[in-house]
């Protein structure tokens, strides 16, 4: 993958500084400083404000990352009126926000007074948080189209729980409290937004440009039909994706507390999505590129390797998180005790999401990207009925259960739809040594005896499993480009200096 696979592996050593910092917040800093009821507040309100901001991008998004290749080709240099309209988009969605959410308060106080009264107190910061949301989002997309993924991955991920951690501390010392930890909260997004935009406009990426250029005035139908489905699909893959923590506080008994124990949860296993972050923001503009030149081949290649590269990542951070999520538990104290079942049912979820590679942006952006908007309908269609049901029956486990089939359905159904439209499937032999590898190495680390304290435990028992993994997928060549890496680290050390 060259240049991809080296910003990939740049942009994700970020994003994993920006996930140990988080860890400290979600494990250390929340848990002994606020109450779980606190604690779900904050993910809530995040989930909420992610779905509506999806709703008032307009498609933006979509649109930004599928035909900026074409104005790249055609009008650059002449005045690109992209940013214009993306941006001009959003600002119309946020002005609809503002009209139409007081029309859903009154069945927001109904469905989460009585388990979750919280997030009626402060369901004002809606507005503030999805506004920013919708912004960071569009500014995302023009990063990625211009190369800023190491700075949009730096934002995103490591600025975000660095300014989470700057206000825990503004709390703790007492300089503000709760009040005013959660209203600083709801507007976490704006530095952010501000400096990627600085990012982007340095580039040359946001020159504004009213009028409509040569490629808006030809295109125009199908920028329009490509967004208004691609807003649907966003819509219904997000609502599918975090619907269980809106149904926890406002169906199970724990309310905002379930909630909170669901968050940590979620967290420990989102770790494995760093390398699915990492390849999403560097590889989606070189598969638009590659529609655009009708480039089978190239495509082929991505789909293939992200898959493999996915699965080896994925799997090996969910073993390390298995063999020391007991620990975890156990550190957290009482009230976390579904902590581990959670981790293991959710992190199964999402292993058959990484494994399957980047099949969403192999539909997204091809000429049949109407696929992903029905694909997204079944997620969706699967998701909330199962996750509803599953909640009321086995309370905080019931949208583990959900997610993990509705997963497992969503990414066989894109499988099937790929290989029939394009004879292509991400799988070979390295897969399933991947999966034996891992296993193998995993029930050999259990087996470890204890040491008798926590720390050295972890530490033991990790640096176990990643030596003998790691030596196992270089000795049997699993990868090319991991085989290259590793080489060119060897190569680096052993080189003799001057």
């Amino acid at each position: 993958m060259g240049q991809i696979g080296r910003q990939s592996i740049f942009s994700s050593a970020l994003i994993y500084l920006g996930f140990a910092i988080g860890a400290v917040n979600i494990l250390i800093l929340f848990p002994r400083n606020f109450t779980t009821e606190q604690i779900g507040l904050t993910r809530i309100l995040l989930d909420v404000s992610m779905v509506l901001a999806t709703v008032c991008s307009l498609g933006s998004v979509s649109i930004t990352l599928r035909f900026f290749p074409f104005y790249q080709s055609y009008v650059r240099g002449r005045g690109s009126d992209l940013p214009f309209l993306s941006l001009s988009l959003g600002i119309l969605g946020c002005l609809l926000l503002w009209l139409g959410l007081p029309l859903l308060q009154p069945l927001i106080v109904r469905k989460f007074s009585a388990r979750s009264p919280l997030f009626v107190e402060y369901f004002h910061l809606i507005y503030p948080l999805t506004i920013c949301m919708v912004f960071f989002s569009i500014m995302e997309a023009h990063a990625w189209n211009w190369r800023k993924t190491v700075l949009s991955n730096a934002m995103k991920e490591f600025g975000f729980r660095m300014l989470t951690t700057g206000m825990i501390l503004l709390f703790l010392l007492g300089i503000v409290g709760f009040d005013g930890f959660i209203g600083l909260y709801g507007w976490i997004y704006l530095p952010l937004v501000v400096i990627l935009m600085v990012g982007v406009g340095a580039a040359g990426g946001l020159a504004m440009h009213p009028r409509p250029s040569y490629v808006t005035l030809r295109l125009k139908g199908r920028i329009a039909s490509f967004g208004t489905y691609m807003l649907g699909a966003a819509l219904l893959n997000i609502i599918a994706r975090m619907n269980d923590t809106i149904i926890l506080a406002s169906q199970s008994q724990g309310g905002l507390a379930d909630a909170a124990v669901f968050t940590i949860a979620t967290y420990l296993v989102t770790v494995m999505d760093v390398p699915q972050r990492s390849l999403i923001a560097i590889s989606t503009p070189h598969i638009a590129e590659a529609w655009k030149d009708r480039n089978m081949g190239r495509i082929q290649r991505l789909y293939h390797k992200t898959s493999l590269h996915l699965m080896l990542a994925g799997i090996g951070i969910f073993c390390l998180v298995l063999l020391n999520i007991r620990d975890a538990s156990a550190w957290l104290g009482s009230g976390y005790e579904a902590l581990v079942l959670l981790v293991v049912v959710n992190g199964l979820g999402k292993l058959a999401d990484l494994s399957t590679g980047l099949n969403t942006q192999v539909l997204l952006l091809s000429k049949f990207w109407k696929v992903d908007f029905f694909t997204n309908l079944l997620l969706m269609a699967l998701s909330i009925p199962l996750n509803y049901w599953l909640t009321k029956r086995y309370g905080v486990m019931g949208p583990a259960y959900g997610n993990l089939i509705s997963l497992v359905v969503f990414n066989l159904a894109r499988l099937l739809l790929i290989w029939r439209l394009f004879q292509m499937q991400p799988f070979t032999k390295g897969h399933i040594q991947i999966l034996v590898l891992a296993a193998a190495c995993l029930g050999a680390c259990l087996i470890v005896p204890s040491t008798g304290w926590m720390g050295a435990d972890i530490a033991l028992r990790s640096g176990l499993f990643i030596a003998v993994f790691g030596a196992l997928v270089l000795r049997l060549r699993i990868s090319d480009d991991i085989q290259g890496l590793a080489r060119s680290l060897y190569e680096k050390i052993t080189r003799p200096k001057g």
